[in-house]
């Protein structure tokens, strides 16, 4: 590090050379005087995913609606020995029901297997 001591323009001396050399690094301090503004996060409530789902709710109504409408047709169903005749809109809606409870079973017995497993991972 070389200094030398020459008249400024304002007539001191000073010594030349970075800043960083004259004043070594040390702990910085926060500067108190200016604070960062409050971040403000809007957090997701009960209410507004409920409102959401009601949304969702309504449309797939909506949709059930109208595939009644459309199927009144009557169909004929013979299973394990047993007859009868039905409207195609009832026998898709027992299809779709036997199919949601399978995803059901399937899926709850699936998250019964990883909860362990999570849980042991996070420990």
């Amino acid at each position: 590090m070389q200094t030398s001591h020459r008249p400024r323009a304002n007539g001191r001396t000073g010594q030349t050379g970075s800043a960083s050399q004259l004043n070594p690094p040390g702990p910085r301090l926060p500067d108190r005087r200016k604070q960062p503004p409050a971040q403000r996060t809007v957090t997701a409530v009960r209410t507004s995913v409920v409102w959401s789902e009601l949304w969702a709710v309504a449309a797939i109504s909506v949709l059930f609606m109208v595939l009644v409408v459309s199927n009144t047709g009557d169909v004929r169903i013979s299973f394990a020995g047993l007859s009868g005749v039905l409207p195609l809109a009832v026998v898709l809606m027992a299809a779709m029901a036997a199919g949601i409870a399978v995803t059901l079973i399937v899926g709850s017995a699936r998250l019964t297997q990883l909860r362990p497993l999570t849980r042991k991972r996070l420990r």
